[in-house]
């Protein structure tokens, strides 16, 4: 098993299912596929400011993929068709891996909680009732204010809308991370993670798992 300090992974996002905990209860738990990926760089201060490491995934036809990626990979000897690359920062330098190892589910063994990163669902433009969660107006036959904005801006003075106002828009598709999830069950021959609760992103998306602190 590999154990890399500040370690992390990518998982896909498989869907939702449930399953009973320790005391008989039913809770909802979230599917994370870990799928093929390799460390395909080793961060260092001296050339990128910081120590880590980087990892590649989600395979292509290597007539997909940037020739610079090709070169890249084939240099350090990966003979996968990476298209995407995740760097994860460490404290200080790592011995436990080098460029071309395997990283699986086995490396959340012994891993009671985590942190989960990506991208919410995009849900396209929306009013101010739904994007920030404006209360709504009366819904009676003739109060003519129902699910509008509001008033937006002042009189003579400053007589404009200010910066930051909450307005209707784009909704969704912004970074987020849920922290300390419990993870429910660790499939290490399947390469699966069962996560207690909800994460962020669509089914099929890719998501970074890392232990909480």
């Amino acid at each position: 098993m590999t154990i890399i300090r500040e370690k992390g992974l990518v998982a896909k996002k498989v869907g939702m299912s449930r399953m009973l905990d320790e005391f008989g209860n039913m809770v909802p738990v979230t599917l994370l596929q870990v799928e093929d990926q390799k460390v395909t760089k080793i961060l260092t201060p001296e050339r990128d400011g910081y120590h880590g490491y980087q990892i590649g995934f989600f395979t292509k036809k290597e007539k997909n993929l940037a020739k610079a990626d090709v070169s890249r990979l084939r240099k350090t000897g990966i003979e996968e068709n990476y298209a995407k690359f995740k760097e994860f920062r460490t404290p200080d330098a790592i011995t436990e891996v080098e460029v071309g190892t395997a990283l699986t589910a086995a490396l959340f063994e012994g891993v009671k909680t985590i942190d989960v990163s990506g991208l919410t669902k995009g849900r396209g433009f929306q009013g101010s009732v739904k994007r920030w969660g404006y209360a709504i107006g009366r819904m009676t036959h003739g109060s003519r204010f129902h699910r509008r904005t509001g008033s937006l801006g002042m009189c003579t003075t400053p007589g404009r809308v200010m910066k930051g106002k909450k307005m209707p828009g784009h909704y969704g598709v912004e970074r987020r991370t849920v922290k300390n999830l419990k993870l429910a069950d660790l499939n290490v021959e399947d390469n699966v993670i069962a996560i207690k609760g909800s994460v962020p992103g669509n089914r099929g998306s890719f998501l970074e798992l890392r232990p909480s602190k």
